[in-house]
């Protein structure tokens, strides 16, 4: 009894001192928040960083707008991103309850900097939010502004403050051995991303990047000649069936960005992934775009529109690198079965896939095909098979279905609810996301609806690794 009694002195003699820490902390950030300094070289760029930023992010979803400093105007309405707005004091308080709680200073930094993010991007999205739907529905701001993004903001922090500090202390570390592989990975395959994004962009623009697309169209004009009667006249390829001009933005395509952000987490040194980045770079280019272009002039009977070939092609590659994907990670990574047996597993769940994404795909058909849908979207709108948007829950049930029926730590039992739970989410996100486009006259730029077409199922499923499964990653401890 008395051993008990020490211990909750002890940890109520912590529990003060932190408390006393952190109130001095939140007054001492509460003043620094209210000082001139503060708000002019802090707090107002900040404000005028978010106000770019969310207008980047306009110019994504198609809304016309005009921006002055920290203020924008769209559909006759001005929207100012206030010194208030940004979540400055949101975070100091954060810091405040961080930099005084008992933890080392390696896990305080790793707090303040998944704070920060946290209230970065949560900001962001509240004030996209604000100015989209108060622009469309006026009446809204008032609740979007004080009650919704302010309960967003609160509940992320506090969020993220909760996930920390269950982690710190006691030589534990942050994150379990899988999310913390898992995270670290995500992080690095962002990197590899806007790394192969800048890089592509300056390739497709320079004299390099010109002779190639032209080598690109002149070899796909020779591969067809050799099926059909084809002449090429500069970027346009005439054969039989079809006339076509190769424009250049045919030349340059999201998914071999997504695939070369991959080369950031190969498990080998950094000098032979920068190697192997460089020695693939070219010819990653070169065939994706020869055969897409072979395609695409081969079925264009019925329009660009129409022509699934062209639409699609960057899709069904990801067919390929799921099947990579699979085998890569659960042997490579995890080492959890063998080449044979994954490959085995992957090549047999193809065909059930299919299936499931097309039955999702025929049921979406038949309810725009209803009076009720048709009459408030109108079914060519909602439902174009020439579109991405139409598309994608076919896409993403498949990459689901396929990634959970792939996972080789979940029972029979737990890929099928997975399954359909996924399934479930990801429609349900595509009828919302439908519905979002039309109510609020979005029009998202193509490259934002690809990547979310390829992202959104491999996000979910990293997530259900993180939180669903977690105890399964812990490493196996020794029989005693």
């Amino acid at each position: 009894m008395s051993i008990k009694t020490s211990d909750s002195g002890v940890v109520g003699n912590r529990s003060m001192v932190w408390l006393v820490r952190f109130w001095g902390l939140a007054a001492l950030f509460y003043w620094l928040d209210h000082t001139v300094w503060f708000k002019v070289s802090i707090v107002a760029p900040y404000a005028r960083f978010s106000a770019t930023v969310t207008a980047r992010l306009l110019t994504l979803l198609g809304i016309e707008f005009s921006i002055n400093g920290s203020a924008l105007t769209l559909s006759g309405k001005s929207f100012v991103v206030a010194d208030s707005c940004t979540g400055s004091f949101v975070f100091l308080l954060l810091a405040a309850v961080i930099v005084s709680f008992p933890a080392s200073l390696r896990e305080k930094l790793i707090g303040l900097l998944a704070g920060f993010g946290t209230v970065v991007v949560l900001n962001l999205f509240r004030t996209l939010m604000i100015v989209v739907i108060a622009s469309r529905f006026s009446g809204s701001f008032w609740g979007l502004h004080i009650i919704v993004g302010q309960a967003l903001i609160i509940a992320g922090t506090l969020g993220v403050f909760i996930w920390w500090a269950k982690g710190v202390g006691h030589g534990r570390t942050l994150l379990s051995l899988g999310r913390r592989q898992l995270l670290l990975q995500a992080a690095l395959y962002v990197v590899g991303f806007l790394f192969s994004y800048a890089l592509y962009s300056f390739f497709l623009k320079s004299p390099l990047g010109t002779w190639f697309k032209g080598l690109v169209v002149s070899h796909a004009a020779f591969i067809l000649g050799l099926f059909t009667e084809t002449l090429q006249q500069g970027q346009i390829i005439r054969s039989a069936g079809s006339s076509i001009r190769v424009i250049h933005d045919c030349l340059s395509s999201p998914v071999l960005v997504l695939f070369l952000g991959s080369f950031f987490i190969l498990p080998i040194s950094w000098q032979k992934r920068f190697l192997l980045y460089l020695i693939c770079f070219f010819p990653l280019y070169y065939f994706y775009h020869v055969t897409r272009t072979v395609t695409a002039v081969w079925f264009m009977t019925g329009g660009r529109d129409a022509n699934f070939a062209y639409n699609f092609f960057g899709q069904i590659a990801l067919v390929k690198a799921l099947l990579i994907f699979s085998v890569y990670y659960w042997v490579g990574i995890r080492k959890l079965v063998t080449v044979a047996r994954q490959l085995y597993i992957a090549l047999a769940a193809i065909i059930p896939c299919v299936g499931v994404a097309l039955l999702v795909g025929w049921g979406w058909q038949q309810l725009v095909l209803s009076s009720v849908v048709s009459s408030v979207f109108g079914s060519g709108k909602f439902y174009n098979p020439g579109q991405i948007v139409s598309m994608m829950p076919i896409f993403h049930t498949f990459s689901w279905v396929f990634l959970v029926l792939t996972t080789p730590l979940w029972s029979l039992r737990q890929r099928f609810v997975w399954g359909l739970i996924g399934c479930s989410g990801l429609n349900l996100f595509y009828a919302l996301m439908v519905a979002s486009l039309f109510v609020l006259e979005l029009a998202p730029h193509p490259w934002l609806i690809k990547s979310g077409n390829i992202f959104l199922p491999f996000t979910c499923y990293f997530a259900s690794l993180c939180f669903a499964i977690r105890p399964c990653y812990r490493l196996p401890q020794p029989r005693v």
